[in-house]
């Protein structure tokens, strides 16, 4: 995991923990809850995170045989994401089963239960969301912040979030790193692969992402700027993309093994990348900057080669109406090769047609 330090770009990547017996819900339990206490927070963000690490955990144990994982990370200044994530059955009474319903054989919950599972994490939530099919699985997401944070946010709402990534490392220190940098109407997306894995291969990732965070503006620049402070690294493979809505256009950067793809209404769009890696040469290597469209709805994800080199977004285009993170941990789910660090991120372009 990234560590946590003020002014960082690069965003911490989770923590995956398998649920498959009922030492694995204390264990989730623990770990989230000690979040908290890495961000400094109150004792009462520790109880609801650890609450909601539970039920989620329990959930995967009790219905999604033959279990699933949660994804978990701090969220700076103040808060906790959980993402359960499973293979089962699917819920076939989603009201139910969040209005706190037991569940029936099958996993359709009956309504007049005790409240639990589903019901306990949306109440102890600022964000809450669920993607469940039959056949596919079920994801989850829950947000947990201070009371007085979630009631600040009440006055004062925030636009829907447009991005949200899953970053999963073999190693404690993940070789994959994303950030996004927003300024003004437009924002920088950026995911990085560092040669290899763990620590020597996180410091590639964590050169290139302060290299963006430097000026998230200049694309033209930023090849240049990213080789020369990565020479003392491994190097890394690196997909940059400025995206535009005011233009409706995106304009992408890519060198090495890093995939990506757009969707929108006139069909999706791979991005063209270039052979070789960044850092590893005195010269960088020579890539053309491309541009696509960006209308409004059209969703853009990247992903690194921890996962399949092609991913089918015409096929999730349901999923991707939902939080970025849901989508992007129900993508790494399904396209995950468990070979390698991996990392998905899903941006969805929210301006008004």
């Amino acid at each position: 995991m990234a560590t946590l330090r003020a002014g960082a770009v690069r965003q911490l990547s989770q923590q995956r923990f398998f649920v498959s017996q009922a030492a694995d819900v204390g264990a989730v339990r623990r770990a989230v809850s000690g979040y908290a206490g890495q961000l400094q927070a109150d004792q009462e963000v520790a109880d609801r995170a650890a609450l909601a690490a539970t039920e989620l955990a329990s959930n995967l144990l009790q219905h999604a045989l033959p279990g699933g994982w949660i994804l978990a990370r701090p969220l700076p200044p103040e808060s906790v994401e959980i993402l359960a994530v499973d293979h089962g059955p699917g819920i076939r009474d989603v009201a139910a089963a969040l209005s706190g319903g037991s569940p029936r054989p099958g996993g359709s919950p009956q309504p007049g239960g005790l409240g639990c599972g589903l019901a306990a994490t949306v109440r102890v939530s600022s964000e809450f969301g669920i993607d469940t099919c039959p056949g596919r699985g079920t994801t989850v997401l829950a947000v947990v912040t201070s009371a007085a944070a979630a009631r600040a946010a009440r006055r004062s709402p925030q636009p829907t979030r447009c991005w949200a990534g899953v970053s999963v490392g073999l190693d404690k220190a993940c070789g994959d790193g994303w950030a996004v940098a927003e300024t003004g109407s437009a924002s920088t997306v950026a995911v990085v692969d560092g040669l290899g894995h763990g620590v020597n291969a996180s410091l590639a990732a964590d050169a290139a992402l302060a290299v963006l965070a430097d000026d998230p503006a200049d694309l033209d620049g930023y090849l240049a700027r990213a080789n020369a402070a990565m020479r003392d690294t491994r190097g890394a493979a690196v997909m940059v993309c400025r995206l535009e809505p005011d233009h409706g256009e995106m304009r992408c950067l890519s060198v090495g093994n890093v995939s990506g793809s757009i969707l929108c209404q006139s069909g999706p769009h791979a991005i063209v990348a270039t052979r070789g890696a960044v850092g590893s040469e005195s010269v960088p290597p020579r890539a053309r900057i491309t541009c696509y469209p960006w209308p409004p709805g059209a969703v853009l994800a990247l992903w690194t080669d921890g996962l399949a080199s092609h991913i089918d977004l015409a096929r999730y285009a349901g999923l991707c109406t939902r939080d970025p993170a849901i989508a992007a941990a129900a993508l790494h789910r399904d396209y995950s090769t468990e070979r390698d660090d991996s990392t998905v991120v899903v941006v969805r372009n929210g301006a008004s047609p």
